[in-house]
C-alpha cells in the first residue's frame, strides 16, 4: 500500500534535494572558505613582520593574524598597512589606528596598560600561589612522615624484637610453650 505526501512532505523534499544540488555544484559555501586571496603571505621586511604578526585578520578566520591569513580581507587589509608604513607611520602608530577601527578583540596580543594588566597579572599569580601550595603541602608531608619514623624508633615496648635479639616477652612466650608440652 503506498502513501500519499503531503504538501509540506514534498516541499521539504524538493527544498533538501536543491540544497543538496547547490553544495554539489559550489561546495566553497559548505567547507566555509573565503573566496579569493593568493593562498599566500609576502612580507617584505622586519617592520611589515612585526606589524602583520600583531594584527588579527577582520575577515571572520580563526584568529588567525595578518601574517598568516591568505583571504582576500587578509591581502587587502595587509596592502592597506603597507601603504601606511611608506607614509610613514610607525608600528605602533598603525596598530593603534587598526584598534581605533576594529576593536582591541584584533590585536594578537593584549597591551599591558590600564586593566589589561589583570590579564598578565593574574595568571602569574596563580602560577606563584600554586607554587606555595605544593612547597607547603610536601613540607608537611615531609614533617609528618619524619614524625611517623621518629616514632617509630622511639618505640619499645610494642617494637617487635629485632632479629638475634630476644626481649622478656621472647623468654615468657618461650617458656609457656615448653610448659604445655
Amino acid at each position: 500500500m503506498t502513501r500519499r505526501r503531503s504538501p509540506l512532505h514534498i516541499a521539504l523534499l524538493a527544498s533538501a534535494t536543491l540544497g543538496a544540488a547547490w553544495l554539489t555544484i559550489d561546495p566553497s559555501i559548505a567547507l566555509g572558505q573565503h573566496t579569493g586571496g593568493t593562498g599566500t603571505v609576502t612580507i617584505e621586511n622586519e617592520a611589515e613582520r612585526q606589524l602583520f604578526w600583531s594584527l588579527i585578520c577582520s575577515c571572520g578566520c580563526p584568529r588567525e593574524t595578518l601574517g598568516t591569513c591568505p583571504c582576500d580581507f587578509g591581502s587587502a587589509r595587509r596592502e592597506e598597512m603597507r601603504g601606511l608604513l611608506k607614509g610613514g607611520m610607525s608600528v605602533e602608530q598603525i596598530q593603534d589606528a587598526y584598534v581605533a577601527r576594529y576593536g582591541s578583540k584584533f590585536l594578537a596580543v593584549p597591551r599591558n596598560e590600564g586593566s589589561k594588566r589583570l590579564l598578565w597579572m593574574v595568571p602569574t599569580v596563580a602560577i606563584l600561589i600554586g607554587a606555595g601550595v605544593v612547597v607547603v603541602t610536601l613540607r608537611r608531608w615531609k614533617r609528618r612522615s619524619d614524625e611517623l619514623e621518629g616514632a617509630k624508633k622511639g618505640r619499645k615496648g610494642n617494637a617487635p624484637a629485632e632479629e638475634g635479639k630476644r626481649d622478656q616477652y621472647d623468654d615468657q612466650l618461650d617458656q609457656e610453650l615448653r610448659d604445655d608440652e
